[in-house]
């Protein structure tokens, strides 16, 4: 599995020399600076009980210094003590009413509390005295994103990139918001006005990648990326990006391609070599398949599609048994999954397995009873084990669960040909045809050519069909 190296903050002198005066008893003087890198070092390691000890040192030497009450401040809301916050931050805001970090202070805990609205008052009292008023916009769009006013969030970081172009948080967060909303034109033009003004902007260019490649513009959106890699050549997200168009294009090789070059090395990224694994998959080339998703799967186990892949790409390769194993591997992550669990019938139903490849597919109905592919194949396998009666039983069902469809009554049609029942056949066949609107369902018929030996088939065929 791939390492996760987090970031390790260093030690200060000042807090090496804090806790050497704390151990020895000596006499050290600290000035605010000193105590805040102290409170601050502190404060990120969570060791809460260390920088409050050093706070309320700091604050007896310093009893002005509103920096210091408001690492209190803060100290308090990390250790849960919100009401004590806000105490301390509304004596200090009656002090010293025109200072910036006493309404950044007062918002953070007002949205530590998921009072989203008090915190969006208090960053608004803030931006008119910020010197990064970008930063503030973001915080409020943020909150109004918690309340799940996205049009709001989209307001403010609009704000926020009129302040400072290249605020890239705030790009890739309104990117986040539009695909949200699935408003692709307009994070398109928002995009296009952005490069408008700011040409040079490779990220402007890569999120108007991304929204092309939302919209299914793939060629748009290669064109985008492109000049993303003009600007900055080594652009490794771009790169994804690239191949997923060109995966939407059918042009898997260049999607292969794409994918080596968005890592340094791709031995070390499981889900590039899943990306990879999946684009061999659907070139049909699946030995290479086979041999990317074990790669994916040996770096990272949790990878639940990769399991399904392979198991998809053993299938194919003849290997059941295999098949079936990585299958199960994968649904035992996501075991309600609907899409798994019919791969999984089918793989059963490839070995020859009734009674599981019947077990699965009632699994999937039992969690998706309206999904009509499931209905449908759930029928054509039994109609492949010959089991016409049981077939039709699946087709009732399936016509209580969903709204009937020409594709249940050709389904029938075929189960009682098969079955002798020329008589109603033809009346379930002509009932399709009917309601067939366009055709869409009736090449179901062309996977069973043999009914053209029926001859009443063949003239209902001629009057009706395509």
């Amino acid at each position: 599995m791939e390492e996760d190296y987090g970031f390790i903050m260093d030690k200060p002198q000042q807090v090496e020399t804090f806790e050497k005066m704390l151990n020895e008893n000596l006499g050290v003087y600290f000035d605010v600076d000193d105590f805040e890198q102290i409170i601050d070092y502190y404060h990120y390691e969570s060791l809460f009980e260390k920088a409050i000890h050093a706070a309320e040192l700091a604050i007896d030497l310093h009893p002005a210094s509103i920096s210091l009450k408001l690492r209190i401040a803060s100290l308090l809301a990390s250790s849960n003590d919100e009401k004590g916050a806000l105490s301390l931050i509304n004596e200090i805001e009656n002090s010293d009413p025109d200072n910036v970090d006493i309404y950044l202070t007062k918002g953070a805990i007002y949205s530590q509390l998921k009072d989203y609205k008090k915190a969006i008052d208090a960053y608004n009292k803030a931006l008119p005295m910020a010197e990064e008023p970008d930063y503030i916009c973001c915080n409020i769009a943020f909150e109004y994103e918690n309340l799940g006013e996205y049009n709001k969030t989209i307001e403010y970081l609009k704000k926020a990139l009129d302040y400072n172009p290249d605020n890239y948080v705030a790009m890739f967060e309104a990117a986040y918001c539009f695909d949200l909303l699935a408003l692709n034109e307009e994070s398109i033009s928002f995009f296009m006005k952005h490069i408008d003004k700011h040409p040079y902007s490779t990220e402007a260019w890569f999120n108007l990648g991304v929204s092309y490649n939302n919209a299914n513009m793939h060629e748009k959106a290669i064109e985008a990326l492109d000049y993303c890699h003009v600007i900055l050549e080594d652009h490794k997200p771009a790169y994804i990006q690239k191949a997923f168009a060109y995966s939407g294009l059918n042009q898997y090789d260049m999607a292969i391609e794409c994918y080596k070059n968005s890592v340094d090395s791709i031995e070390d990224n499981p889900m590039v070599l899943y990306y990879i694994a999946e684009a061999y998959e659907k070139m049909e080339n699946f030995s290479q398949a086979i041999v990317y998703y074990n790669q994916a799967i040996e770096l990272d186990e949790e990878i639940t599609d990769a399991w399904i892949g392979l198991g998809v790409c053993e299938l194919e390769a003849g290997n059941v048994s295999k098949a079936i194993n990585s299958m199960l591997k994968g649904l035992s992550m996501d075991p309600e999954n609907t899409s798994y669990l019919c791969l999984v019938a089918d793989a059963y139903h490839t070995a020859g397995d009734k009674e599981n490849f019947i077990k699965y597919y009632e699994k999937a109905l039992y969690f998706d009873n309206i999904d009509a592919e499931t209905w449908f194949d759930y029928a054509d396998s039994l109609i492949t084990f010959r089991d016409f009666e049981e077939a039709i039983n699946i087709i009732v069902r399936g016509t209580e669960a969903i709204k009937e469809l020409p594709a249940f009554n050709y389904r029938t049609a075929i189960c009682l040909y098969f079955s002798g029942k020329q008589g109603e056949a033809d009346f379930f066949l002509e009932e399709a045809l009917r309601e067939d609107i366009g055709f869409l369902d009736y090449k179901i018929l062309e996977k069973y050519p043999e009914l053209s030996s029926f001859d009443s088939y063949v003239r209902i065929i001629g009057s009706y069909g395509p």
